[in-house]
């Protein structure tokens, strides 16, 4: 008899469908059958699932479920940006897709021709060659939910947390815990394992498109290099990633980030996903590979 198990899913950025059709879009795409993968029904083997829903902090009105599922082929701007940074050289293609798609967030700080072309080595950890000023007015700009969270706009963060917490303290003790995070999903789990006392145990960790790996992130962490590991995290942290998801692409491979006494042991796997626009949770969802180590975290490997 398997153990109990229930996993928890924080979604990203951007506004969402209420929350039952939120729920129902994830949960039917992670069930969808695939070439090569007849699907994973949680509630099938018998394995629960609670959503921590943060869009309507955000937002007054839900997004139709109609839009959110269409969402991804009708956003020409990141489409943009996707096309430039699979056709273009590694970093330097990023930025330039940036400046090309938000100039008002250049017009002043301007990069030097030497921040656009210095290759990643010459660059060390600093992933995406920006004035830090720069940096920061981009986030707020277009990123907003992002930089209310790490900079604590209005007590969000402590909210949020708090939110977490709850859902991960309504699961008995002698359950599973599992932790998945999409997009800011995954820093606001982080930051609750890391950064929240009264988090409980958690038994496996599973990000997806995750912007962890990117300095400015980290910098509003509790977080080191060589002790990122979370102490909270009993089990496996699982990364899936797109390389050409943009949001993730800044440094989208985070053992070398998150060590545990100095030892890489986070699991980096590269997702295929299809399209241009790579960041779709449902998209990550419907990938063999992400399957394949939620099946093991939940503890069902052979469903």
């Amino acid at each position: 008899m398997p153990r109990p198990a229930k996993v928890v899913f924080i979604h990203g950025l951007a506004n969402k469908p209420e929350p039952r059709q939120l729920r129902r879009i994830w949960l039917e795409a992670l069930a969808k059958p695939e070439p090569g993968d007849p699907g994973f029904d949680l509630g099938a083997v018998g394995v629960a699932a609670e959503f921590v829903y943060w869009a309507n902090h955000f937002y007054d009105t839900p997004l139709s479920a109609s839009d959110y599922e269409s969402a991804p082929t009708r956003n020409a701007q990141l489409d943009a940006m996707t096309e430039e940074v699979a056709t273009g050289p590694g970093d330097a293609a990023w930025l330039r897709a940036l400046a090309a798609n938000y100039p008002e967030a250049f017009e002043d700080a301007p990069v030097s021709e030497d921040e656009t072309t210095a290759s990643a080595a010459e660059l060390e950890y600093e992933r995406i060659p920006l004035p830090g000023p720069l940096k920061k007015k981009l986030m707020a700009s277009h990123l907003r939910e992002a930089h209310d969270y790490l900079y604590d706009r209005d007590g969000i963060r402590g909210t949020l947390r708090n939110e977490v917490v709850a859902a991960l303290d309504s699961i008995p003790d002698d359950h599973l815990r599992i932790l998945v995070g999409h997009s800011q999903g995954s820093f606001i789990a982080y930051d609750v394992l890391t950064g929240v006392d009264a988090c409980p145990r958690v038994d496996g960790f599973l990000t997806l498109g995750s912007p962890l790996g990117v300095d400015e992130v980290q910098d509003r962490l509790v977080w080191s290099r060589h002790n990122g590991f979370p102490g909270k995290l009993a089990g496996d942290w699982v990364n899936v990633y797109d390389s050409f998801d943009i949001v993730a692409r800044p440094d989208p491979r985070l053992a070398n980030d998150f060590r545990r006494n100095g030892q890489e042991v986070v699991i980096d796997v590269k997702e295929n996903n299809w399209g241009r626009w790579r960041h779709s949770a449902t998209k990550y969802l419907r990938g063999p590979k992400l399957r394949s180590h939620l099946r093991t975290l939940c503890g069902r490997p052979g469903a």
